[in-house]
């Protein structure tokens, strides 16, 4: 049996866990991925990004560990990634279920095109692609924009 996963708030002290994950979540998932900033680069603005916006950011615990986090900004969400060794766990689920709670009657994404696992995540999710880019992104990458929207 796993443990329980607990969705709070993130704070400032989790910036460097965020930024870990992150790193490590899209090095496996999309490995050959053009890289617009360095690990350090990325460590600073998450740094100085997620105590900027509170009750945006989110992070999934287990055992006092963060094993997943998420921005969401009103209908929009920005980032949800989960470590590796965590993935397929039900952390993901756990999130997108407080992205929900937030934003009940709609969300939109963006995810790499190339990233089959976030694409099948979000399509079990009922997520449906509205749109597709040739690479409207830091990394210049074709990506796929979808749109969650609650049953009427």
């Amino acid at each position: 049996m796993s443990a329980a996963i607990d969705i709070e708030e993130a704070t400032a002290d989790d910036a460097p866990a965020l930024a870990d994950i992150h790193l490590a979540a899209r090095a496996e998932a999309t490995p050959r991925l053009a890289r617009a900033h360095t690990d350090d680069e990325t460590r600073n603005w998450f740094a100085g990004a997620v105590g900027d916006r509170p009750s945006a950011w989110w992070v999934a615990r287990q055992n006092g560990l963060v094993v997943g986090y998420m921005l969401i900004d009103g209908e929009c969400l920005d980032h949800l990634y989960v470590r590796p060794d965590s993935q397929r766990r039900g952390v993901g689920s756990a999130l997108l279920m407080k992205a929900r709670s937030l934003s009940p009657r709609r969300i939109a994404l963006a995810t790499f095109e190339r990233n089959a696992r976030a694409r099948g995540f979000y399509e079990k999710h009922g997520f449906r692609l509205v749109r597709r880019t040739a690479g409207e992104n830091e990394e210049g990458e074709p990506d796929v924009r979808y749109l969650w929207e609650a049953p009427r």
